[in-house]
């Protein structure tokens, strides 16, 4: 499954996300890895969640950022959720990009049995109709 948080920059997207994953780490029995395009987040998670910055790998577009999630996966099967917060940071992908991503990440989901939260900064009226059934509203979370 993948899920979306929607919101424009300042709006509290990454403190919800890692709210999310700091509930959640109890719940899963595999692991969990949070994504990032910085540091800046690394000591607000639980100690058992692995924290990328994806920076660091030299990322610059949704291909590059897809074959990462995928080696990401390939390399331990035990990974259960995945947090991506920002992207568009990440992946310099815009919304024209979005439902490959989201496309992409869905095919991975389900061969895998991966589930995917990702951050996007755009208001929910400004995602595409075929994907306003993966926004997590307030009340739901993984």
């Amino acid at each position: 499954m993948v899920q979306l948080v929607c919101g424009h920059n300042g709006t509290g997207k990454t403190r919800r996300m890692i709210d999310m994953a700091n509930r959640s780490i109890e719940s899963i029995q595999g692991k969990m890895v949070f994504l990032e395009a910085n540091n800046r987040h690394i000591f607000d998670l639980d100690y058992r969640i692995r924290y990328i910055n994806t920076k660091e790998f030299g990322l610059t577009n949704a291909d590059q950022f897809q074959g990462f999630v995928c080696g990401l996966i390939a390399t331990d099967y035990d990974v259960e959720v995945v947090y991506i917060d920002g992207l568009y940071k990440i992946a310099q992908a815009g919304m024209d990009k979005l439902d490959s991503v989201v496309e992409r990440l869905d095919y991975l989901s389900r061969k895998f049995n991966v589930n995917f939260v990702m951050s996007v900064n755009h208001d929910v009226e400004d995602i595409p109709e075929g994907l306003r059934d993966r926004i997590i509203e307030e009340a739901v979370m993984l």
